[in-house]
């Protein structure tokens, strides 16, 4: 059979791997979000924002280690007011001043809705696209509307380490693609480019393979067209997984299985994941050398990542917190508790890893409760976002900021960070001996049919992961939160004791 063609993708092609499926509803989300943010940004609807046009690619010189000191930032279409670089290198004294619960969001898109994006500065950290260094400088930076409102925020931009978008037009991303080289995309075993997320019937992004220049290239280019404004505090490179193995198996995709080697063969699991780990792991090593010291760099591992990559980065994210456990142990509670021990623990300081949870309506309350108080029992940081479309929300609950000396939910910046300090490592509520951190390295499923503790300064944390209701004493007189979101729930009463429903968390003021 003839070669392809240089670049040329296999989306003509059928697949014709059967396979067992596996994640392929992390897949279908992913492409889900893709394609939103490109909407939200106009590229796939002809606005404003850009045009799809998969046949236009801006030309620049292919990266070579030898250049990587010459390459051109991209340049701004709209000339802003650029808030001046955070020169007093504070982010230490910043990430100090954050206390439990702890609080991350994150917005997807080139243009986030205006709104949403001034309110979501009254979180701790919070992850927007790199393309926010173009469009919407003014918010970012030391002088930016954002660390105006709260000056203890951290602002991290998104980019994706894994795939990119052919014809994307937007500045930042542009300029990425016109450096790279062909032999820098992962291959099917004919040849042709690997297709990942489908974003409309006739379009996909295409995989990058970490194995290859790319891994110097990308870090390079993000010193040059983002941090080199000093208007983020950081990289979050979205991707940053240790089991790709599953695309070996996949039917959705209008291509081969992934040969990363380039030898016209597809690598067993294993051998994949070894490859890709070793890639991932040059990335990250060659974006601390090309990023200025002290420059936050965080990894997105899905639904369950190991430690694989703790000690190169400065935290990893949790994402749809339990979105897959209905795919067996290895997704459950336990599972991915110990995943996010292992990265709230582990890394380079400061260590911002933090817990992503999705519903589409703010008012699952219930849920929400049960996964902060899951991220409480280590020292993380929690989001609560949509699950569907891209992330856009800026939902507050009664659980973020409290006024303790009327015990009543307040949103407020100086009221945020109420539990104080932790007193300690979570505890089993019935057996003050047994620490969670050590039941879960223990291996299995046990933890997650306990209720587990934890004490703060200002307050205790209660979480059941269990399928079954359980009372607990309290050994001692809490308070609920006098909450206005969910008043039926968080009532201000008084307990000495409470029944905790299934799979459920509460949060209790001293």
């Amino acid at each position: 059979m003839q070669g392809p063609m240089n670049g040329e993708t296999c989306e003509s092609r059928p697949a014709h791997r059967t396979s067992a499926g596996v994640r392929p509803r992390l897949a279908a989300i992913r492409a889900a979000l893709v394609a939103g943010m490109l909407a939200g940004a106009g590229i796939l609807t002809g606005t404003p924002g850009g045009v799809f046009d998969p046949s236009r690619k801006p030309q620049r010189p292919a990266y070579s280690p030898e250049s990587s000191g010459t390459l051109a930032a991209p340049q701004h279409r709209v000339r802003r007011h650029l808030p001046k670089a955070d020169a007093a290198g504070n982010l230490a004294q910043r990430v100090s001043h954050h206390r439990f619960p702890k609080l991350a969001n994150e917005l997807q898109g080139y243009f986030p809705d205006l709104g949403v994006l001034a309110e979501a500065a009254d979180w701790d950290v919070l992850v927007v696209d790199a393309e926010l260094a173009v469009n919407l400088p003014e918010y970012l930076g030391a002088m930016g509307s954002l660390r105006t409102r709260n000056p203890n925020l951290v602002i991290l931009t998104y980019f994706s380490a894994a795939d990119f978008i052919p014809g994307d037009l937007a500045t930042i991303r542009a300029g990425f693609a016109g450096g790279l080289d062909d032999g820098w995309f992962m291959k099917d075993t004919s040849g042709h480019r690997f297709t990942l997320f489908q974003l409309t019937p006739e379009s996909w992004t295409e995989m990058l393979n970490l194995t290859t220049g790319v891994n110097a290239f990308m870090p390079a280019y993000l010193q040059q067209a983002v941090l080199v404004t000093g208007l983020t505090d950081g990289i979050y490179y979205d991707w940053i997984n240790d089991d790709i193995s599953w695309l070996n198996h996949r039917t959705d995709v209008p291509c081969g299985p992934p040969d990363i080697d380039n030898d016209g063969l597809a690598e067993p699991d294993a051998e994949l994941n070894t490859l890709w780990k070793q890639g991932t792991a040059a990335l990250l090593t060659n974006s601390r050398n090309a990023f200025p010291a002290g420059t936050i760099v965080f990894g997105n591992g899905g639904w369950v990542t190991g430690d694989t990559y703790d000690a190169l980065l400065n935290g990893m994210m949790i994402e749809q917190f339990l979105e897959g456990e209905s795919l067996g142990e290895n997704f459950g509670w336990s599972a991915v508790m110990r995943a996010y021990a292992d990265h709230a623990s582990g890394g380079q300081q400061p260590n911002l890893s933090f817990v992503m949870a999705n519903r589409d309506t703010r008012g699952e309350f219930a849920f929400m409760r049960f996964a902060l108080a899951s991220t409480l029992m280590f020292d993380g940081y929690f989001c609560f976002t949509n699950r569907s479309g891209v992330y856009g929300s800026a939902w507050w609950y009664d659980e973020y900021a409290v006024n303790l000396q009327i015990g009543t939910a307040e949103r407020a910046l100086d009221r945020k960070g109420f539990l104080g300090p932790a007193l300690g490592e979570a505890f089993n509520a019935f057996n003050t001996q047994e620490k969670l951190r050590d039941a879960l390295a223990a291996g299995g499923t046990r933890p997650e049919q306990l209720v587990w503790r934890r004490e703060f300064a200002n307050g205790v944390v209660l979480v059941n992961p269990s399928p079954s209701s359980v009372h607990v004493d309290l050994a001692g007189s809490l308070r609920k939160i006098l909450g206005t979101a969910d008043p039926t729930f968080n009532t201000g009463e008084l307990l000495s004791s409470i029944t905790l429903a299934p799979r459920s968390g509460v949060i209790l003021l001293r």
